[in-house]
């Protein structure tokens, strides 16, 4: 293939595979919209171009708002004002109260036409005539629709179901999914697909030349045509042309093969467009690759299955046969895609036999019976007002017929608005103008997470009296690249829109310490993944693994409560947050390459003694080529630079990473005082400052990461709090902070991080030995405080939790056979970004995202603009994701934990094959199969005077799409005036005025 036309494919493969969302692995599970890439559309398109692609639905069913609607989340005059809307957006006739109609429609339980249940009385000759017409079909449309429907909505083999029956796409999921997993696997199968390191579409054509279970569903079809092409390209730009497919439908036809298995062409996509990850610099695979399989395999399958096919698999072959033989394509359609009536089934065969003799007799019963299934719905819906059908003219059924249709369409939108409406006004109204602060100095200020888990801590803290608490991103503003002590790689500990510049390393005081525990981990991870692990670790570690299990399984909170204390690491670290001076770096790089001269030259080469001149021969020959070494150092050289990458360039990297680490003092003063000025943190500081990050507490939970700190890329939010204490007490960044950013913090002033568990409640401290001892007093009247709002909280989250006793929440915690160990961030829906005070006397219900802000110290907007392009588009994600994972779980979702297994350790699936699961469990969202999670549209408010918050909200193109989009609702709470302004119809309105007395 010419490069041309090979980077045409390319290129239209990457086109096709926008409309797929990322998905990341399961270990940094990130919340986010599965329709992301349809937010350039108006939220009603996009719900439709999902359904689509993916066939997920949009909303929720009508009895589940109705459930809703019964439970008080929505009010009536909310909906009626929908339905009143939708009235005048269409033609009705007059003399019908179709607003009371489709108001009954929702309230009551009105059953949907049924094929199974016909009207059984008499209908006048006039109406049975209208609506005759009105359901009657004509075959030849039906058959034209379905060629349209092809790289719209239908792929052949989807095409080859609906009119065979034969269900190909199963076969080609299961072999695809076999294949990507087989792939895709990063250390988790004990047997490794071969060749993977030459990349995915060269390691799997090796393998399909041999492979038993492709021979068995395709036969000799596969193995012959990945002979033929060497490259991925080639085999996209064949199968295609095979196909027949015109040219101009390859992009949504490619779309259409790749969400079939989103949520593995998700990761695929996501690996292949973060190049440093790990697995895809081993391992490499792109989108371009993915395809090139799925098409051959579905070529594959579908040519050997050609000869129970009534036409060839080809695009023009099956036009000629929807044109040509409509009349046996339309009753095939019928029969495989259950649109048959129950009551013709038993005549399929014959209509078949002649169908265009027949095909005029189905479609007129097919009326029938559908006219008569809709009249028997029409009856006992308008007897629930009090009509009798049989009163209405003809043109009035045909008109509530017509009107119901339409009404289908948008009533899942209605109901979204009245939900929504109802939460504003509930919202809106607990508002309050901002009051002065006239207590004593506080004896701490706590900063929290964003997170609406927070909300409800907060709010006991702060009934304890003197304590100021604030929201902000858990990553405090300093986005960083952390080494952890125990897993000796970089972890990105900021949001995902985010890529840190800067690295920290955690370190040991006790280096023994830290080598034992070193060892202990490696010892368990190779009895974990070794072949012969169950029968190797019951005789290397048995006692632990079995105490272990029999803990786990039968006293699940007293065990792990007994191992945490006896296995605790007591190692102290600090974190390396000051940048490296040159004088260091030379000394790291030196340290660092010397000891590997010295073993190379005492383990390759025997030489035993090695003086510091001859390493540093040998270590400038490896930089700059020096002939002049004797023989064996010479071959000592070749091997450093050839094995171990001792040469200039390597060197050079290797610099240029050691300047990474750590955040001049400069930056540090920055951060920390962007961080404090962006939650109006500025004056009147308390003696302690606490910074809390937040993490959860689970086993045996896959999702463990998605109730973590998304701010912190799914991982504990303990290090950010550690390295934002550690520069915010450094006595050198306070007094830059004073004398560049105008903000002075009190000498007695100490900053102390801790983490707050989201599973218990439970808050702990940390680097308490760096603490005067003067702060002790203090220290244990906050403990105890921290302890008391601990109680108030699990006795808030106990009731939906369905525990009598909070401390039950402890077992959900620790016990590894629980499914919702908490509800996480369910229940989430709205963004407030304002003073504290505005929100301390609501009652949030831990479902609100709260950023501390005050416009005061923000003349220009600069702060709110980093709040809304970062925080609060995070929200927005964390907001879609539960809302989709609501409204159609299956597919948006994940269905339900008891059937997943986790794969490859990217992922979980269901059952033994299926695609990854990209969203959030069953158990996260809904609570005996209704919404738990009441599924809205993002709310996002901002205390701020309304013209400097309407020109940050314009400067944030994210935001301003979204907004313009239909995919969030905003409001700026203006305390200037306490005049609420809200954006509809692509306008600002008044809202609301608060009618306190602004002091």
């Amino acid at each position: 293939m010419e490069k041309g036309r090979k980077l045409y494919i390319r290129s239209l493969v990457n086109i096709a595979a926008e409309p797929i969302a990322y998905f990341w692995p399961m270990r940094t599970f990130i919340t986010r919209n599965p329709l992301r890439e349809f937010e350039y559309k108006p939220f009603k398109e996009a719900l439709k171009d999902g359904e689509l692609l993916f066939g997920g639905r949009g909303y929720l069913k009508r009895e589940d708002y109705r459930y809703l609607y019964f439970e008080g989340h929505m009010k009536e005059e909310s909906l009626k004002e929908g339905i009143r809307e939708f009235l005048s957006s269409v033609e009705s006739a007059s003399g019908l109260p179709y607003e009371e109609l489709l108001f009954t429609l929702f309230v009551e339980d009105v059953k949907e036409p049924s094929l199974n249940a016909l009207y059984k009385g008499k209908i006048s000759n006039d109406t049975m005539s209208v609506l005759l017409e009105h359901f009657k079909e004509d075959p030849a449309k039906v058959c034209k629709d379905i060629l349209t429907s092809v790289g719209l909505k239908h792929t052949l083999q989807d095409i080859i179901d609906i009119l065979t029956g034969k269900d190909l796409s199963q076969t080609i999921d299961e072999l695809t999914i076999k294949t990507a997993f087989d792939f895709l696997d990063e250390g988790q199968s004990t047997i490794d697909m071969p060749g993977r390191s030459a990349g995915f579409y060269k390691a799997w054509r090796e393998l399909a030349r041999k492979n038993l279970r492709f021979f068995l569903w395709t036969g000799k079809n596969l193995k012959d045509m990945v002979e033929n092409f060497e490259e991925p390209e080639d085999a996209i730009d064949y199968v295609l042309k095979s196909f027949g497919i015109p040219e101009d439908l390859w992009e949504k036809y490619i779309s259409l093969e790749l969400a079939r298995l989103k949520g593995i062409a998700g990761f695929i996509k996501w690996r292949s467009h973060n190049k440093f990850y790990y697995w895809q610099k081993v391992h490499p695979v792109d989108m371009v690759d993915y395809t090139a399989i799925r098409l051959l395999i579905a070529k594959a399958v579908i040519d050997a299955n050609k000869k129970d096919l009534p036409f060839e698999a080809n695009y023009k072959a099956l036009e000629e046969f929807l044109s040509k033989d409509y009349a046996k394509a339309y009753l095939k359609y019928e029969l495989n895609s259950k649109r048959c009536p129950p009551q013709l089934l038993d005549r399929m065969k014959d209509y078949l036999k002649k169908p265009y003799e027949k095909v005029e007799e189905y479609t007129k019963s097919k009326a029938e019976i559908t006219a008569l299934s809709y009249y028997q719905f029409l009856a006992n819906w308008t007897k629930k007002v009090g009509i009798d059908i049989n009163d209405l003219s003809p043109k009035q059924v045909l008109d509530l017929i017509k009107i119901y249709e339409k009404f289908k369409e948008e009533e899942g939108y209605i109901y979204l608005k009245a939900l929504e409406d109802t939460h504003i006004d509930s919202l809106v109204k607990s508002i309050r103008l901002a009051q002065e602060d006239t207590q004593e100095r506080p004896i701490a200020q706590a900063f929290f997470c964003i997170d609406v888990r927070s909300e409800r801590f907060r709010r006991h803290l702060e009934s304890l009296g003197r304590y100021q608490t604030y929201g902000i991103a858990g990553f405090f503003g300093v986005p960083v690249a952390m080494v952890d002590l125990r897993k000796g790689h970089e972890e990105f500990l900021c949001p995902v829109i985010v890529t840190p510049k800067n690295v920290v390393f955690e370190v040991p005081y006790n280096k023994k310490s830290v080598e034992k525990e070193k060892a202990a981990s490696q010892i368990l991870h190779g009895v974990k993944d070794h072949i012969l692990a169950p029968f190797v670790a019951v005789e290397m570690v048995g006692f632990a693994f079995g105490f272990d299990f029999l803990g786990k399984t039968f006293l699940p909170d007293k065990y792990l409560k007994l191992k945490d204390v006896a296995f605790k690491d007591n190692t102290k670290t600090s974190i390396i947050v000051n940048k490296l001076s040159d004088e260091e770096i030379q000394q790291i790089m030196q340290s660092y390459y010397f000891t590997i001269i010295k073993n190379v030259l005492r383990e390759n080469f025997g030489i035993q003694t090695i003086s510091d001149e001859i390493v540093s021969q040998v270590y400038e020959a490896c930089l700059n080529g020096n002939n002049s070494l004797p023989e064996n150092l010479k071959k000592a050289v070749e091997v450093l630079r050839n094995k171990y990458k001792i040469d200039r360039g390597y060197v050079e990297i290797f610099k240029e990473r050691l300047k990474s680490i750590g955040f001049t003092k400069e930056e540090q003063a920055f951060l920390i005082s962007t961080a404090l000025k962006s939650t109006g943190l500025t004056k009147e500081f308390a003696p302690i400052v606490l910074i809390l990050g937040h993490e959860s507490r689970s086993e045996n939970n896959p999702y463990e990461s998605a109730l973590d700190c998304g701010a912190c890329g799914g991982a504990s939010g303990i290090y950010n709090a550690r390295i934002f204490c550690i520069m915010a007490n450094d006595p050198v960044v306070r007094q830059i902070m004073a004398q560049k950013h105008g903000l002075q913090i009190p000498e007695d002033t100490v900053f102390i991080p801790g983490i707050h568990n989201t599973t218990t409640d439970e808050v702990f401290l940390y680097d308490l030995e760096f603490l005067p001892a003067r702060y002790i007093p203090i220290l244990d009247k906050i403990n105890q405080d921290l302890k008391i709002a601990k109680e108030l909280t699990l006795q808030e989250r106990a009731k939906p939790l369905d525990v009598k006793n909070p401390q039950d929440v402890y077992r959900k915690a620790y016990d590894w056979s629980e499914v919702r160990p908490e509800w996480g961030l369910s229940g989430n829906y709205a963004f407030i970004i304002g003073r504290r005070s505005i929100t301390s006397f609501a009652k949030l219900d831990g479902r609100v995202f709260l950023h501390s802000y005050d416009y005061n110290v923000d003349k220009k907007g600069f702060l709110l603009e980093n709040i809304l392009a970062g925080p609060a588009v995070v929200g927005q994600w964390i907001n879609s994701e539960y809302y989709f994972s609501t409204v159609d779980n299956e597919v948006y979702g994940s269905g339900s934990k008891v059937y997943h297994n986790v794969v490859g350790r990217i992922g979980v699936m269901t059952g033994n094959y299926s695609d990854l699961r990209i969203g959030l469990p069953a158990q996260t969202v809904l609570k005996e199969g209704k919404p738990f999670h009441i599924p809205i549209r993002y709310i996002l408010i901002i205390e701020a005077p309304f013209d400097l918050a309407r020109n940050a909200i314009n400067k944030i193109r994210k935001i301003r799409d979204l907004l313009q989009n239909g995919w969030i609702n905003l409001l700026i709470f203006d305390p200037e005036t306490g005049i609420f302004y809200r954006h509809l119809e692509g306008v600002w309105v008044k809202y609301l005025e608060k009618e306190e007395v602004k002091l």
